[in-house]
């Protein structure tokens, strides 16, 4: 019997398999999140775009850009007039699982590690047709369903065609949904009800600068966060007024603006029992977090933002009349504390962990403040009905005229400090203290009681019954 060949041992086949790949890829993301994700390619788009025109970055830069979703529980739509994907730009990387080392994210732009995209079509659907009208060059990226069955193809057929899109963007069209899709894509669903409220929340700061969302034909209204401030157009007034904590400057090449305050006047006992359910808390009050204009944290209240920790109380709707935000800018995105899916912080970053001192201190002024007030709130209801409230904008352009303090330590960090308004209570109270023997009291305490009881209930009631005495 001849001897069985020795084999020839060069290599092993590390291909992924498909199914696991793409369950590993979107297992960690949830469908609005991944949406999301599309609409942020569509804003970056619109950056690539508005920065080749003379806009004002801080106001309308993105006025004009808009973009349509449109879905039901057959077929998954986005549209948008963002200038479109640049060929070099799909074929080097767009499509790929991940953003080359070599490829910068250009300066503003809220794209992270490059499977925002991929990911989201993934967690939608498993056909998929790309269509890009740029400038330069209209063509057709297709992902069909075979590419998900095949282990070994990891490239997309892609054509040159007539776009069927009149302006230069993008149309992404998803159909053969996953199961999870099709029901939330469903008419009357909860999160056909929940999704553009969720969109007006990320969205804000974006909608702000002119970029219009539509959400299955209605157009998406931004949620922004307010902070009271007294006398905006005195800022260099001093007293004690309701303004708010404001922290700024750069550290480690990430701009940041923080500011925390006062959002309604001070709720009562009474008003605080009617919100136990939270329902007043969780809509406005707590932190909110941007990154590079994009919203990736919304009214948070937990140990995240510094909330029950450092000397911070934990949240109470006591506190629902607090809010904050702080707002990150940095031209490399990887810079930001933020995590891949974009809707959370990255609170390992040394970044994050300096600001969130500077967050708990901001917001100790006002827990402290606002127990201060505790059992006074409606002594401070009418001031509160003439105080103007502030969005982060109108916030940012009144800083320069504010009286700021460098801060010691790494950056280069400022802050505002404000002086709030306290309640001043009147004592009209005084502690009565003096030794005796226990002997004596004893035998005043049997004459009292006909038993022993503590010697400050003994010494009381001898003055109760003087005082009534002396005022018969």
């Amino acid at each position: 019997m001849p001897a069985k060949p020795t084999p020839t041992i060069e290599t092993v086949d590390s291909y992924p398999a498909k199914d696991f790949f793409v369950s590993m890829l979107t297992r960690d993301i949830d469908l609005q999140d991944a949406i999301l994700d599309l609409l942020d390619n569509c804003v970056d788009g619109a950056i690539r775009s508005a920065s080749k025109a003379d806009s004002d970055p801080d106001r309308d830069s993105l006025k004009g850009y808009w973009a349509e979703i449109t879905f039901d529980e057959g077929n998954f739509r986005l549209e948008d007039n963002c200038g479109g994907i640049p060929w070099d730009l799909a074929r080097d990387y767009a499509f790929r699982m991940g953003r080359p080392e070599h490829v910068q994210t250009p300066a503003g732009m809220i794209g992270l590690v490059g499977i925002g995209m991929k990911r989201a079509i993934f967690k939608i659907g498993r056909n998929c047709f790309v269509h890009s009208n740029h400038a330069d060059l209209s063509f057709l990226v297709t992902i069909p369903p075979a590419w998900f069955r095949n282990d070994r193809l990891w490239t997309f057929p892609a054509q040159l065609e007539k776009s069927p899109i009149r302006q230069h963007g993008t149309l992404i069209e998803i159909s053969n949904l996953e199961a999870g899709a099709r029901l939330a894509f469903k008419r009357g669903s909860s999160f056909a009800a929940s999704f553009p409220d969720m969109v007006a929340e990320s969205y804000s700061y974006l909608i702000e600068k002119g970029f219009t969302v539509k959400i299955n034909g209605k157009t998406v209204k931004r949620r922004p966060v307010k902070i009271c401030f007294e006398n905006p157009e005195l800022p260099r007034q001093k007293g004690k007024l309701i303004r708010p904590y404001i922290l700024r400057g750069r550290l480690q090449q990430v701009d940041v603006f923080l500011t925390v305050g006062y959002r309604s006047r001070l709720r009562t006992a009474e008003e605080q029992d009617d919100d136990a359910d939270e329902t007043f808390a969780a809509k406005d009050a707590g932190w909110t977090i941007v990154c590079n204009d994009r919203v990736v944290l919304s009214n948070d209240r937990t140990l995240k933002t510094g909330w029950g920790i450092g000397g911070v109380p934990e949240f109470h709707n006591q506190f629902s009349c607090i809010a904050g935000i702080v707002d990150f800018r940095a031209s490399d995105t990887a810079r930001l504390p933020v995590t891949t899916t974009k809707r959370g912080i990255d609170a390992s970053k040394d970044l994050y962990t300096l600001i969130r001192q500077r967050m708990q201190e901001g917001l100790k002024q006002f827990t402290r403040n606002t127990n201060r007030w505790k059992g006074y709130e409606h002594e401070m209801k009418d001031r509160f009905d003439e105080i103007d409230v502030l969005e982060l904008r109108a916030l940012k352009q009144l800083a320069p005229k504010l009286h700021f303090v460098r801060l010691a330590g790494d950056g280069a960090l400022q802050q505002y400090k404000p002086t709030l308004p306290e309640k001043v209570k009147i004592v009209t109270t005084r502690r009565i203290k003096f030794d005796k023997e226990q002997t004596q009291i004893a035998t005043v305490s049997q004459h009292l009681f006909d038993e022993q009881r503590d010697p400050n209930e003994v010494g009381e009631t001898c003055f109760d019954r003087l005082l009534g005495e002396a005022t018969e």
